[in-house]
């Protein structure tokens, strides 16, 4: 493989001749490491301590900026605004997505080699910030509660860090920036606007903040990782009367709670053990006062699988069970289905180029073969087309992912933008092997 020890020693030029011949002046220069795992590494080349505090502090002012300036899905123009000014600064050719918001753009290696994309989202969530952080939230009632903040920087990031090296690069490199996640439809209104025919690629790659592992950890494995998620909506109809004389009504109440229950132990009694499943009902919706027994009762909810047979298995099962409870207790049901995001099942060939990443930039420790997660991400539906991978970055965060007061440390944005960096170089360079 090309070693970029090989064209220049960075011990006879300056830091600044190095960014010269890099074609990159904004993106601090590398200096020689130690390859990693018998390949080619991109992080041979580590920046120095006061060029990494420059990128650090760059990142940081990039993440605050998106963090004070939330916007939900498909109403992400001034997030795109500012990602765009960016993307322009380093001289990427632009891509159009077709989209209202969102954007990308095309990094092209010096040396030949196929394309591969790197993807982070760009919406917020619609709720209060109560993290005190003095960067918070300047929208009521809007923030990133989900670190896609994080996610848009380190990917700006990995293409600084790229586009300085461009000269050493066999292959493209797409820097997606994709709308409207949290709605789950921006991806498929990517793939419907065809970006993947018209920018063919041997895979697509991205990373999720995880307030599950440890900062400095990164977790990562082949095969499924984040599951499919489908919501369900159970109306069941029974018959309304006075609440004096039950008898001559059909309660639906008993039959939705009845349902409830059962559902709860849908996953033990009827999936396969060896594929984790989890069915939750979110909501019960019936009834108006204390003296009438309505005549309907909706139940909500979601299941989440890992695989297309328990995915199949689990909602006939689901609509068995609603109908034969229903009946025992004389009323009927209906079952109505918002199918969402597939399950994220990892490349194993890009699993293994992105551990090397990991390894290179977190330390053997700090890779983390991680169990397979119940969420969804709609980074999912580019597996139809391409070769996805997907990992997990730990923030060590004492609360959750959607919570007021999530909000990751700015430390974690240097080490999660190398890593993107090195994971696409990783790519790149399985493909010469």
């Amino acid at each position: 493989h090309l070693h970029f020890s090989n064209l220049v020693s960075a011990k006879n030029l300056s830091p600044n001749a190095l960014v010269e011949l890099c074609g990159a002046a904004q993106t601090p220069p590398m200096h020689p490491a130690q390859p990693v795992c018998g390949k080619e590494s991109f992080m041979s080349y580590i920046i120095s301590p006061p060029e990494e505090t420059a990128l650090q502090a760059h990142l940081h002012k990039l993440r605050t900026q998106l963090h004070e300036d939330p916007e939900l899905s498909w109403q992400e123009h001034r997030t795109t605004r500012l990602v765009r000014r960016e993307l322009e600064a380093l001289c990427l050719e632009p891509v159009p997505l077709g989209l209202p918001t969102g954007t990308a753009a095309l990094l092209r290696g010096a040396l030949p080699g196929p394309t591969v994309g790197l993807r982070a989202d760009l919406d917020a969530l619609p709720i209060t910030e109560r993290t005190g952080a003095e960067f918070s939230s300047r929208v009521p009632g809007v923030m990133h509660a989900c670190g896609h903040d994080i996610h848009m920087a380190a990917l700006l990031g990995a293409a600084r860090l790229l586009a300085a090296r461009r000269e050493q690069l066999a292959g493209n490199v797409l820097f997606l920036f994709q709308p409207a996640e949290e709605a789950a439809t921006g991806a498929m209104q990517v793939l419907e606007q065809g970006l993947f025919r018209r920018v063919p690629m041997a895979g697509m790659l991205a990373l999720h903040v995880w307030p599950g592992l440890a900062q400095g950890q990164l977790g990562i494995r082949s095969g499924a990782i984040l599951s499919a998620v489908d919501s369900f909506e159970i109306t069941v109809t029974g018959r309304g009367g006075h609440g004096s004389a039950p008898e001559r009504a059909c309660n639906p109440i008993p039959a939705g709670a009845a349902l409830a229950s059962a559902l709860t132990t849908l996953r033990a009694n009827d999936l396969p053990q060896a594929e984790p499943a989890v069915t939750a009902v979110t909501c019960i919706q019936a009834g108006t006062c204390n003296n009438v027994i309505p005549d309907r009762c909706i139940l909500l909810g979601t299941i989440r699988t890992f695989s297309a047979r328990t995915r199949a298995q689990a909602k006939a099962r689901l609509e068995a069970l609603t109908a034969g409870i229903a009946a025992a207790w004389g009323c009927t049901a209906a079952v109505g289905w918002t199918d969402g995001t597939p399950a994220l099942c990892n490349d194993a060939g890009l699993a293994a180029a992105m551990e090397r990443a990991a390894v290179s930039v977190f330390g053997k420790s700090g890779c983390v073969q991680i169990e397979p997660q119940m969420i969804s991400e709609d980074f999912a539906c580019y597996g139809s087309e391409v070769p996805i991978c997907c990992a997990l970055l730990g923030v060590g965060s004492p609360v959750g992912l959607h919570s007021a007061a999530f909000c990751p440390d700015s430390s974690v944005l240097l080490p999660a933008a190398r890593f993107l960096a090195e994971s696409a170089w990783s790519v790149l360079e399985d493909a010469r092997a």
